[in-house]
């Protein structure tokens, strides 16, 4: 009769149970045995005949037949009594003992025949006998043992107690070969026990776990006939359906499913199923006692073919529970658990059926990424609660504002996605931007916090349009928005195709800096700066380029932020170091003093090696640190001014000089200037391209009077042409480049510079040093 077939059961109820874990005795046979321990003492006999018979013919040493008679008598003597003195009491030290005492026995026989280290092979059986004896553990202690009485016989040999006939040279030279092999055989043979001892723990283990899963299993383990009747119940089937083993034995097993699963139980367990050994994994309702259903999952394998089951045996698991958060989690994947609101996936989703249906009906369609600007002052000052509660009433004010149709999820943090078409884009996206940031004017008291309302206000990203996806959708819109914050806070940006060039060219960019440096792309070009009195180049700041495999040479400006951005600097910036003061050194080695001026960013800066870095830059190079100079923003020195201070007073110790690069750009107090150990001051290049009013060469002339009151050098940048030149010296400023004077250079062209300079001894006017 088919498993799957319908009918009610006819059987009693006092059927005798078939436990499925039953298998047939295996019929008892005598099969004689011998212990190795046993076999080690028979062999006593027979080795002291053989012993004796060779002996006779002078095949080994000749010795007293009494002496080996006692020989012989000792050794089992000595075992039987290390052995009983073990197995009493069993311990390391009895063992080791025990070991010691056949050890001693077999080095003894060995080397009376006068043939030694030839029969090393007799440790072999010596290992093979405790291995079987106490398990593979002892094959350290028996190799210790069997080399030690080589070792001792070996001594007896070449001090001439024990007999030989061999050559000494032979002897030891086959002794120490034996050595060798013999522990790697001991080894083997410990190596082999413990795997076969593994195995049969690993065999015991799985019949005890099996034993035990059956009886004590929360799962239902249950056999079925051919007939589909329960042969056998275990004891879990109580907690799963309320009824004892007995009251379901040669029951219908296809009873007790739900009439609404009952076609696809048969289907799964039909006669496909019946005709060969297999298994099914199904899940279906089963009856408990009461008349309540539970959810169930079952394994059932055909186990006819085997005569100690006979049956199909299902194991049967209640996931009554499982169903019930499976259900809750099949909402909490799609949607956000704070808000409730739609999360990525499903806001995905909905955004390619909209995509399909404007496409179908020509409609519009437009994807709003909103980002809320002041989000996380307010998550910060009233705490993560009030966060949390700020974002459930954003939600609620969003979905307030909408169209049933139309889908607001949120994304993660303070980011929100609205999806909308058709009619309510009839007044342009621009529109319903703007009510989205209208919705959120006014102030928000969330529960438990009224007393702060909280002001809120967004960024908007905006994409119109179709798109081959909605990830391309939501892309652009993230572009738009990340265009919106950059232009200031609570404003909207509408998605333009150049705004996707622009980030696709940044993007290209920091992938192309992550090889620049290893690919050997940086180079370094040095621009001289002057002594404005006499014209003399006193020292040149090393400034690095780019060059870029498809776009040339690139500017600093291009990618000095991207490499503050992703921390790369930090490497970039210390290389510079390094070839920088390479190349002063090596120009002094020429002849040439003169200062290299190195840019430092504020990363470096920060970092707790830098000065390490520094030493390590001057110790290669051997430049003399008073031929470095380290210039840093006027920005980055305020920063962090306590730190900053600390970090610069440990530089100045080194003997380097520090420079304040765009110096009057920035906020820095005189106070801190005061602290800060600097030499330089670098006016800004701004300053001296407005020169010409009034207002820019009184801020100059302050500058310079103000680092001349602090004991300071001021150099200014930009110098462009000979009037701005002039007035810089009118007002006594110390030092100047620009390209004026002369533009960036590479070493090479320097260092023709450099020896023109020297040659005319400083007579070289500014148009001179530029023609060159």
């Amino acid at each position: 009769m088919d498993i799957a077939s319908g009918g009610e059961g006819t059987g009693g109820q006092d059927a005798t149970t078939v436990d499925p874990g039953a298998a047939e005795a295996d019929q008892q046979r005598w099969r004689p045995t011998l212990s190795p321990t046993s076999l080690a003492y028979l062999i006593g006999p027979v080795a002291l005949v053989a012993v004796l018979f060779l002996m006779h013919f002078g095949d080994i040493a000749r010795e007293s037949a009494w002496l080996w008679l006692g020989v012989f008598i000792a050794i089992p003597l000595a075992s039987v009594a290390t052995t009983y003195a073990y197995t009493v009491r069993p311990s390391t030290f009895r063992l080791h003992l025990r070991v010691m005492a056949q050890a001693a026995a077999v080095t003894t026989v060995i080397y009376l025949t006068g043939w030694g280290p030839v029969l090393w092979g007799a440790f072999a059986f010596l290992a093979l006998e405790n291995v079987s004896f106490a398990g593979s553990r002892v094959w350290t202690i028996t190799a210790f043992w069997c080399l030690t009485g080589m070792a001792v016989g070996q001594l007896c040999i070449a001090q001439g107690w024990a007999p030989v006939l061999l050559s000494k040279s032979q002897s030891h030279s086959l002794a120490l070969m034996g050595a060798f092999v013999l522990f790697f055989v001991i080894r083997m043979a410990g190596a082999s026990t413990r795997l076969a001892e593994e195995a049969e723990s690993a065999v015991r283990l799985s019949e005890e776990r099996f034993r035990s899963l059956i009886q004590n299993s929360s799962d239902a383990t249950t056999v079925m006939d051919v007939d589909g009747l329960f042969t056998y119940v275990s004891p879990a089937m109580t907690d799963l359906l309320g009824y004892s083993p007995d009251d379901l034995l040669e029951k219908r097993a296809t009873d007790f499913v739900h009439e609404d699963d009952w076609d696809r139980v048969r289907e799964r367990l039909g006669q496909t199923f019946q005709a060969s050994p297999g298994t099914e994994l199904l899940q279906f309702r089963m009856a408990r006692r009461g008349g309540e259903w539970c959810d169930v999952e079952a394994v059932v394998t055909n186990l006819v073919d085997r005569p100690a089951v006979a049956g199909y045996v299902a194991n049967i698991r209640d996931i009554t529970e499982r169903k019930r958060f499976e259900t809750i989690l099949a909402h909490r994947a799609l949607h956000d658990p704070l808000t409730e609101l739609p999360n990525r996936q499903l806001i995905l989703d909905r955004a390619e059926q909209m995509l399909a249906r404007t496409t179908r009906n020509s409609e519009q369609m437009a994807v709003f990424f909103i980002d809320l600007d002041n989000f996380k002052d307010a998550n910060d000052s009233l705490g993560h609660e009030a966060g949390d509660r700020l974002l459930q009433a954003v939600a609620a004010r969003f979905q307030s504002m909408l169209r049933a149709s139309d889908t607001v999820g949120r994304l993660g943090g303070d980011e929100f996605v609205i999806l909308t078409e058709g009619t309510s884009l009839g007044a342009g996206p621009e529109m319903i931007s703007d009510r989205i940031r209208d919705v959120l004017r006014a102030p928000f008291r969330v529960a438990g916090f009224e007393a702060h309302p909280i002001n809120v206000t967004a960024s908007v990203g905006i994409a119109t349009g179709g798109r081959a996806s909605a990830q391309e959708l939501l892309r652009d819109a993230d572009i738009a928005l990340y265009q919106s914050k950059a232009a200031g806070k609570d404003r909207s940006v509408l998605f333009e195709p150049s705004m996707q060039r622009a980030v696709l060219t940044q993007m290209e960019l920091r992938s192309d800096l992550n090889a620049a440096l290893a690919n050997d792309e940086f180079f370094l070009q040095y621009q001289p700066i002057f002594d404005l009195r006499t014209l003399k180049i006193h020292g040149v700041e090393a400034l690095l380029r780019w060059r870029h495999p498809v776009r040339g040479v690139t500017s600093p400006l291009d990618f000095i932020s991207v490499m503050e951005e992703n921390g790369s600097i930090i490497d970039v910036g210390r290389w510079v170091l390094d070839q920088a003061c390479a190349q002063a050194a090596t120009w002094r080695e020429m002849g040439h003093d003169l200062s290299v001026s190195v840019n430092v960013s504020v990363r470096q800066l920060e970092l707790e090696g830098f000065v390490d870095h520094v030493c390590f830059a001057l110790a290669e190079s051997t430049l003399n640190p008073s031929s470095l100079v380290l210039e840093v923003t006027e920005s980055t020195l305020m920063k962090d001014p306590a730190a900053t201070v600390s970090r610069l007073k440990r530089l100045k110790q080194l003997g380097l000089g520090v420079a304040i690069d765009d110096f009057g750009t920035g906020y820095s107090s005189l106070a801190y200037l005061r602290e800060f150990p600097v030499d330089v001051l670098k006016i800004d290049r701004s300053f001296i391209s407005d020169m010409g009013s009034p207002d820019s060469t009184s801020f100059i002339r302050t500058l310079v009077e103000l680092g001349r009151s602090l004991g300071l050098v001021t150099l200014a940048e930009g110098i462009e042409d000979q009037d701005q030149l002039e007035r810089l010296r009118l007002q006594d400023c110390d030092r100047g480049q620009g390209f004026f004077l002369c533009r960036p250079a590479d070493p090479d062209a320097i260092e023709v510079l450099l020896e023109a300079t020297a040659s005319e001894a400083g007579t070289a006017s500014p148009a001179v040093v530029t023609s060159r």
